[in-house]
Order: structure tokens, then C-alpha cells, then sequence
């Protein structure tokens, strides 16, 4: 049973990021159109005929799995220090939360940072005929973001398993001298 627990939580990191990604991807169109038309859409070749939501919500996804993969493994990994199944299932569940929680926070956060005046004096980097450049750089940032806060995330989800790891010695322990 532990086995497939173990199984069954390294397909749901990718699934459960994919959904992130998806929702991500889908806020970061509303912020900025061009930077899904003139620049992300210009690396995947999806088709034509596809609605540029649907395109920007399946390259939410492309993304987002191949990261899960790894925080997956990870999390999953440090989990097996639980020798408790149900532990092991709860408490990774937990850790991937974090995770996205983390990867939010710091991608709200970004979007809140005022664009720098040097950053937008410097169009090199940018597509041609961007209209909005604000809006463009301000969607590079929260991509940026989300992605540090996820590594973040997956270091706190770290943590995360290893106290409650010494939190459940400390419990079992004091319910075994208060047997003796």
C-alpha cells in the first residue's frame, strides 16, 4: 500500500501543478495579451485554430508539469520519513500545498511591484510592436516570481515534513513513558 501511496503522489504533483499552471497562465492573459500573442505563443506550436485563452491555459500546463516533476519527487522523497502511510499521504499533500501557496503569494506580489523606470527604458529585450510594455514586464516578472516562490515553497514543504516528522517522535514518545 505504501508503495502505491508513494506512486500515486508523484502523479499528483504534475497534475495538481498543471492545474496551477492552467490558472496561472490564464490570470497572466488578463494582465498582458501580448505577452501570450507576440512572445509565449511564438515557442509552442499549438494550433491556429485554438482560441488564445485555450492556447495560454495549455501552455500553463506544458510548464507547469515538467516543475511539478521534480518538486514531486522531492516532496514525496522527504515524506517517506513518515512511517505512517497515512502520514506519508497527508503530510506530502500539505508540502504540495505549500508549495503553490508559496508560488502564489510571491507571483501576487510581483504583480503589485511597480515596473522599474531602467527596465522599461530598455525595450531590447522585448517583442517588436509591443503596445503595453508595463504590462508585458509585469507578466515576465510574476512568471519569474511564482517560479521562486515555488522553489521556496518546495524548501518550506521540506521543512514542513521534517518538523512534523519530530513533532510525531515527540508525541509517540511521551505516550510511551506515560504507558510505563
Amino acid at each position: 500500500m505504501r508503495t502505491f501511496i508513494f506512486i500515486a503522489l508523484l502523479i499528483l504533483a504534475p497534475v495538481m501543478a498543471s492545474f496551477y499552471g492552467f490558472i496561472h497562465d490564464q490570470i497572466t492573459f488578463s494582465i498582458s495579451e501580448e505577452f501570450f500573442t507576440k512572445f509565449r505563443f511564438n515557442h509552442y506550436d499549438l494550433p491556429d485554430s485554438w482560441h488564445p485563452r485555450a492556447k495560454a491555459g495549455m501552455i500553463g500546463i506544458i510548464n507547469a508539469w515538467k516543475v511539478g516533476i521534480p518538486f514531486g519527487i522531492i516532496l514525496t522523497a522527504v515524506g517517506r520519513i513518515h512511517q505512517n502511510t497515512h502520514k506519508l499521504l497527508f503530510y506530502t499533500i500539505y508540502a504540495y500545498l505549500l508549495t503553490f501557496l508559496f508560488s502564489l503569494i510571491f507571483s501576487v506580489i510581483a504583480s503589485y511591484m511597480p515596473a522599474s523606470a531602467e527596465i522599461l527604458a530598455v525595450k531590447h529585450n522585448l517583442p517588436e510592436n509591443i503596445l503595453d510594455p508595463v504590462a508585458f514586464q509585469r507578466v515576465e516578472k510574476i512568471n519569474n516570481f511564482g517560479y521562486v516562490g515555488g522553489i521556496i515553497g518546495m524548501l518550506s514543504g521540506i521543512g514542513l515534513h521534517i518538523l512534523l516528522y519530530k513533532r510525531d517522535i515527540k508525541i509517540e514518545a511521551k505516550g510511551t513513558s506515560a504507558k510505563s
